[in-house]
């Protein structure tokens, strides 16, 4: 597998599983990570944060109602969510950070979060992207250090 088509693929996958949240971009880096050779591992965490992140920002798009998303429960959830704490203060920092870097609590909530409570969507990218980076990383490095 050529490296253009792996961080494709890893891109697509992150995206997806950014949006849809039984998708694990966790297995799937975990298993790129093993068969591709140690000089792709950072590309790879590139690849699958950014992928993450642009589902994330769609998610925000939602949550302040500039994305409309597919399936009518999940709409009714948001829509429930903007009129019950839309009024609310943004998230702290801290708990975007600690979402995106831990998964607790589930970054896809408090990516829809964000965007009912408007938060700067600079800060929520920022922080985002710095934790899933964290994240994704750490997940990335297992493999090569399981085969040293």
């Amino acid at each position: 597998m050529t490296l253009a088509l792996l961080l494709a693929s890893t891109f697509g996958y992150c995206v997806v599983s950014g949006l849809v949240p039984f998708v694990n971009a966790e297995a799937y880096l975990l298993g790129a990570a093993a068969l591709a050779p140690t000089r792709y591992a950072l590309p790879i965490v590139i690849a699958g944060t950014l992928g993450q992140m642009v589902a994330k920002v769609a998610m925000y798009g939602a949550g302040r109602g500039t994305v409309m998303l597919p399936g009518r429960r999940i709409r009714a959830w948001v829509e429930q969510a903007r009129v019950r704490y839309g009024s609310y203060q943004r998230l702290g920092p801290g708990v975007i950070f600690l979402s995106a870097a831990s998964g607790f609590p589930p970054f896809y909530i408090v990516s829809i979060g964000c965007g009912v409570l408007r938060t700067p969507l600079a800060r929520f990218i920022v922080l985002g992207t710095i934790g899933r980076f964290l994240r994704f990383g750490t997940v990335v490095l297992v493999p090569y250090l399981i085969r040293q």
